[in-house]
């Protein structure tokens, strides 16, 4: 009986073609819905319906998020085009609100610079996770 010569296909069109995504993407590509959402809530919660760049910001998010979560290349230039963006929305966010007087007193004040800080952690940590597995978008 003759072997059957079963066929592999690279780990690159596996995970492309749906088969496996690697956690970190999968997890990256969560933060970035998650973030997108903040940034597209965040000027309807204070009210001020006029800050543009967070939508910019929040769709981009949104579409980099879908991009990442199909292993696609266009998903990869997405996410890590925002990596400055999301890092310095939230850098200028949180300088001003620490230039305000008592703000260590505000527990909202207290749970909004945490969530600045969260904020630009997740986004540091999501542009190396892509940055590691760049090479298996395609």
């Amino acid at each position: 009986m003759p072997k059957q010569d079963t066929k592999q296909e690279p780990r690159d069109k596996a995970i492309s073609g749906g088969v496996i995504r690697p956690v970190g993407l999968s997890f990256s590509s969560f933060f970035y819905a998650a973030s997108g959402l903040y940034y597209l809530i965040y000027p309807i919660v204070i009210q001020d319906t006029t800050l543009y760049p967070l939508y910019i910001i929040g769709a981009l998010s949104i579409v980099g998020s879908v991009g990442i979560m199909r292993v696609t290349r266009w998903g990869l230039w997405v996410g890590l085009a925002l990596f400055p963006l999301q890092i310095v929305a939230p850098a200028f966010a949180l300088m001003t609100t620490l230039q305000y007087p008592g703000v260590a007193s505000s527990s909202i004040a207290l749970a909004y610079i945490v969530s600045l800080v969260i904020l630009m952690f997740f986004a540091s940590l999501t542009f190396l996770l892509v940055l590691d597995k760049r090479r298996s978008f395609k």
